[in-house]
């Protein structure tokens, strides 16, 4: 009576393919995984992990100017985080383009936070919506980290140059970029006004 044995290439394949849905999850939601948009052009070849994880020029000078802007909260017992910072909430994870918590109660160690922070800024997503629309995905996402703790959500939308407030998962501001808006503790941001050339 024979054995079965898999095919070397198969079992090198299917290793390869674990490791790389393992490096491409960009969320984890009752247990399931998210994926990075474009997942499945990594996994076919045609695209490299950093293609699909790396942020536009926009996003990233978005971000960077929020830092800027934000760091005197740093000086009033608050902490920015920033790179995607990883949270760990009940059923998975969520992730963060700019996190702002109150100081003493983010310890900084090598893993993700178990604490909310007081505000959480989202640039656009990464996340591949398969079989959902970003409306559905946003508003869970929104609910989520309200539930988990975060004080004021805000999603700044760069193709519909809008920004989403939230602070009740059912009452959401929506701004446009040319208006001024408080983030936390008087710290105020126009965005329009970030985005000047210096």
């Amino acid at each position: 009576m024979g054995v079965a044995v898999a095919k070397k290439t198969d079992v090198t394949e299917e290793k390869r393919k674990e490791r790389l849905l393992k490096i491409l999850t960009y969320e984890v939601v009752d247990g399931k995984p998210i994926y990075y948009r474009g997942y499945k052009d990594v996994l076919t070849g045609k695209k490299n992990p950093e293609e699909v994880m790396g942020s536009s020029t926009l996003q990233a000078r978005l971000v960077f100017k929020l830092l800027v802007t934000l760091s005197p909260l740093e000086e009033m017992g608050y902490m920015l985080t920033t790179n995607e910072h990883g949270l760990k909430i009940d059923g998975g994870r969520r992730a963060l383009d700019v996190g702002i918590f109150k100081a003493d109660t983010l310890d900084i160690k090598d893993e993700y936070a178990d604490v909310p922070p007081v505000v959480a800024i989202e640039v656009d997503t990464k996340a591949e919506l398969e079989g959902g629309s970003f409306m559905e995905y946003m508003k869970r996402k929104i609910e989520d980290l309200l539930r988990f703790g975060v004080k004021r959500v805000i999603w700044i939308l760069t193709k519909a140059n809008v920004i989403v407030i939230a602070e009740d998962p059912k009452n959401w501001k929506v701004l446009n970029w040319e208006d001024e808006f408080e983030v936390w503790e008087g710290v105020k941001v126009r965005l329009s006004d970030l985005l000047k050339r210096p």
